[in-house]
């Protein structure tokens, strides 16, 4: 890791929404959800600063498999145009695959087929040839969760069965996240929480709304003042966020805990 820089920790409004909870009951019901759960000032600490940049990929298999579940790496692309989705999906998922490989050695990473591209300027999520396009994320989520028994304490069906996915090894989902603006990022940065800091208690299940092709659950979050909230500042186009958003088989329990 390259030395940490200085801090610039802040607090934010992050918003624990759940599309479905938030709008179940009466006025009254809906509001107080409001007032506890929406715009709540919350810590998010520099992760620049606290916890450095990889200077180039390597195994992290620890990291992102059994630990916190994120990282910052320099991982520079050749990509020239990103809103080109023909030289995206033939230049860089060859990229992110040999990136993922580097950073999960042991394991095998199968080609890479889609990818999501977000804009403030966009309102709305849709999908045009195979790509979806959508807005900056401003609430707590994870897009990959199991289904529960209604005690949420054992699953029904894990995510990988829903997608018709290999159920005889663990699967892990990692996103890698980038800016692709000329300049470093100044706006909407993406926070992370270290999911070693998340209580199960407070993860809550419902559907995906942007589920495809069957249904399935995505996590959403109480607030809790126990948890580690990161970004990182001015993130460049050189840079990639990896962070773990599923796991079938979570070395710390049969109920993964998402980052």
């Amino acid at each position: 890791m390259n030395q940490p820089s200085s801090s610039t920790d802040f607090v934010g409004k992050l918003n624990f929404a759940n599309p479905v909870a938030q709008n179940e009951g009466s006025d009254e019901q809906r509001q107080a959800f409001a007032a506890a759960r929406l715009g709540r000032p919350t810590l998010i600490q520099d992760a620049r600063a606290s916890l450095g940049v990889m200077a180039e990929p390597t195994d992290a298999t620890g990291l992102l498999a059994n630990g916190a579940g994120f990282l910052l790496v320099h991982a520079p692309s050749t990509v020239e145009d990103w809103t080109d989705i023909d030289e995206v999906a033939e230049v860089y998922y060859k990229e992110a695959q040999a990136l993922l490989k580097e950073l999960l050695p042991t394991a095998e990473v199968g080609a890479l087929g889609s990818h999501t591209y977000r804009n403030e300027e966009i309102k709305e999520h849709y999908w045009e040839n195979g790509i979806q396009y959508g807005p900056c994320a401003a609430a707590v989520h994870n897009d990959y969760a199991d289904s529960l028994s209604d005690d949420g304490q054992s699953i029904t069906e894990k995510f990988t069965e829903i997608q018709g996915m290999r159920t005889d090894r663990r699967v892990l989902g990692i996103n890698i996240w980038r800016s692709v603006s000329p300049e470093p990022l100044a706006r909407y940065p993406l926070a992370v929480c270290d999911r070693t800091s998340i209580d199960r208690a407070d993860l809550e299940y419902d559907l995906n709304p942007n589920a495809k092709p069957r249904p399935f659950n995505a996590h959403y979050c109480k607030p809790n003042a126990a948890q580690r909230w990161h970004y990182y500042s001015r993130m460049t186009r050189d840079e990639a966020l990896v962070f773990t958003t599923y796991d079938s088989h979570p070395a710390d329990g049969e109920i993964f805990c998402p980052t």
